[in-house]
């Protein structure tokens, strides 16, 4: 289902989780065993409240972590209802970690990185039975509660539906404390039918997983996985392209202890699809919140925390990353989709930091000349330096001096050998060799044999750049039927255009299109600056080669009929939101930890949802005829 607007907690529901963080508090003071036991353990908290549980498994995380117990701390928490940061109860530093990162009220799932990245939590917000159903994630310890109505009147109760979406999760051997939990023969009983059994103490009851039956095919985690795990000895993976996808892809997988042979065949990281002046980050919305709306907000939102955690954007001389968070407002494409916007903006009734409605009044005032209309603004959303992306990316995930870059080198044709996939060139010559291949090179992938049945579309776009001189100084960037960057390295970006040829020039009738796309924004702006005759010599720009699937979804996981063989593909124009959460996805499927997207999400992207049909037989979406 859809998510729905978010309802952060009452007072009333407040107040009773202060009073049962209170009653439970001594329940959660010894280390759970997998911690103490496991390199990565994974945590599945029901019942966050104000975040008791958390701070308390933080806490013997970091007790058992310098003893030689879990590198690695998975907390996953559903939260219908989930509470201000400020109410979050204190707890020394981590109170103070947690409410720096702590999410917008959007529904959806949040990803957030903690304590260095060496603790990943994942805060779902939305109705609890759904999003369980929804979950994927191998859980070692549950926080359950046995009295969640009295905290929330819409949790789900004890019936054998939810118990059987709990063991769906659980490792054999996983544990299970049920808070208030003890005397409560009819829970006991419930989750003994699905294989959980355990006895009551210190007031909650204390379980283990151990069916004694074999576990259907649907289940996450398998009957024959032991608790006691640790990470697959060959971590090691060949990443083909090193634009945008590819240098997350090493960035997030180097994080987790991954070999990586980067190729790519230009001389540096992102010299083609990836490698324009100027491109925005922004999310999409819908009023139906459909799942590019429900995709485009989680990725945007991890991105922009990864952008801060890998430095920071700024336009001074030595910036992590070029660009700026300086705001876009998107202009409906016509009347018709300026008032949906509108609509969905009271009924949604976004936070002010994520999207807000401008009318077509205020737009003109704050841009200082008349606009196309009214439209929404996202003030935290603004433009990067793709390349400026890329090389940061690259030079975080080098410093873990587990990557190896093969720049200036093109993969021909990639071949397996009993467990090993080999990368060759055009001579026949191996450049890498490993058990694990990421396709990552955006329309150039489907040059490769092996890839050439995916449905992917290589749809060319041309950019024009604009001398800044003369240019107004707009307060952020524009997007409509096109974009509008502001100004850096003395240009303006104007664009794109979504063309069937492949001409790699320069076109004169592509730059027309652009300085239309621009005078519909702006109907005035030719009264504000000269605008240069499309014809004129001088009129700069650049040509890219998108890679676009049928339904403008990325392609993310593994690709059909090849073990080993994985894409980060289909970016199109949002490489930049699509970029880092996609490669976490990745990253999280290769290690088996919990997925930071629900299951119906996951699905969207899966290369195989196409089934078998060749790219020539697919039809492009109508925007793009």
């Amino acid at each position: 289902m859809p998510a729905r607007p978010l309802q952060l907690a009452s007072s009333e529901l407040l107040a009773a989780w202060r009073a049962d963080a209170a009653q439970h508090q001594r329940v959660l003071a010894l280390p759970p065993d997998c911690l103490r036991e496991q390199q990565a353990a994974t945590v599945l908290d029901l019942h966050f409240a104000l975040g008791q549980n958390f701070f308390a498994t933080w806490r013997a995380f970091d007790e058992l972590r310098g003893q030689g117990g879990a590198q690695r701390l998975h907390y996953v928490a559903i939260l219908p209802h989930p509470p201000a940061p400020h109410e979050l109860i204190d707890d020394l530093s981590y109170a103070q970690a947690l409410r720096a990162a702590w999410p917008l009220p959007l529904p959806g799932t949040h990803r957030l990185l903690l304590d260095e990245g060496r603790i990943t939590l994942t805060l779902v917000w939305g109705a609890l039975e759904e999003e369980l159903a929804r979950l994927e994630a191998p859980v070692d310890l549950f926080y359950l509660h046995a009295h969640a109505q009295a905290f929330d009147p819409d949790a789900p109760a004890w019936r054998a539906p939810t118990c059987k979406r709990l063991a769906r999760l659980a490792w054999t051997g996983a544990q299970a404390v049920v808070l208030g939990g003890a005397g409560r023969d009819d829970l006991q009983a419930a989750l003994r039918q699905v294989g959980f059994a355990g006895q009551s103490r210190e007031g909650a009851l204390h379980l283990r997983y151990a069916p004694g039956w074999a576990r259907p095919p649907s289940h996450v985690a398998t009957r024959e996985t032991p608790l006691l795990r640790y990470p697959q000895a060959n971590r090691h993976a060949i990443v083909i392209g090193a634009g945008l996808a590819g240098t997350a892809a090493a960035e997030r997988l180097s994080a987790r202890g991954w070999r990586i042979d980067l190729i790519d065949a230009g001389p540096e990281p992102a010299t083609r699809a990836s490698g324009n002046h100027a491109g925005l980050f922004m999310p999409a919305l819908a009023r139906d919140d459909s799942p590019l709306a429900r995709l485009t907000r989680a990725a945007f939102l991890f991105a922009a925390q990864r952008w801060q955690a890998l430095g920071g954007v700024g336009m001074e001389e030595g910036a992590a990353i070029l660009g700026e968070c300086c705001g876009i407002l998107q202009f409906g494409r016509d009347a018709k989709q300026a008032q949906s916007f509108e609509q969905g903006a009271r009924e949604w009734d976004y936070p002010a930091r994520y999207a807000r409605w401008m009318s077509a009044q205020e737009t003109a005032d704050a841009l200082g000349m008349p606009t196309m209309g009214g439209g929404y603004f996202f003030p935290e959303a603004g433009w990067l330096n793709p390349p400026s992306v890329s090389r940061r990316m690259l030079a975080v995930a080098r410093q873990s001096n587990l990557v190896h870059s093969h720049f200036g080198r093109t993969v021909h044709r990639l071949q397996r050998e009993g467990e090993q996939w080999q990368a060759l060139d055009q001579a026949g010559e191996s450049i890498a060799q490993a058990p694990v291949v990421i396709l990552a090179a955006g329309a150039q992938a489907s040059a490769l044999p092996i890839a050439a049945a995916l449905p992917l579309n290589a749809v060319r776009g041309q950019v024009t750049h604009l001398p800044a001189e003369g240019f107004p100084r707009l307060p952020f960037a524009l997007c409509g039927d096109g974009y509008l960057t502001r100004a850096h390295g003395g240009l303006v970006c104007m664009g794109a255009t979504y063309d069937r040829f492949h001409d790699p020039a320069l076109r004169v009738d592509s730059h027309a299109e652009n300085l239309g796309r621009l005078q519909h924004m702006l109907p005035q702006i030719a009264t504000h600056t000269h605008l240069p005759p499309a014809s004129a010599p001088s009129l700069q720009g650049r040509v890219g080669q998108r890679c676009i699937a049928p339904d403008r979804l990325p392609l993310v996981g593994a690709l059909p009929g090849q073990a080993g063989l994985y894409g980060l593909l289909g970016y199109a124009s949002r490489g930049l939101i699509w970029a880092p959460l996609m490669a976490e996805l990745l990253a999280a499927m290769l290690e088996r930890e919990p997925l930071p997207l629900p299951r119906d999400l996951v699905a969207a992207l899966d290369p195989a949802r196409f089934g078998t049909t060749a790219a020539s037989d697919l039809e492009l979406p109508a925007e793009l005829e």
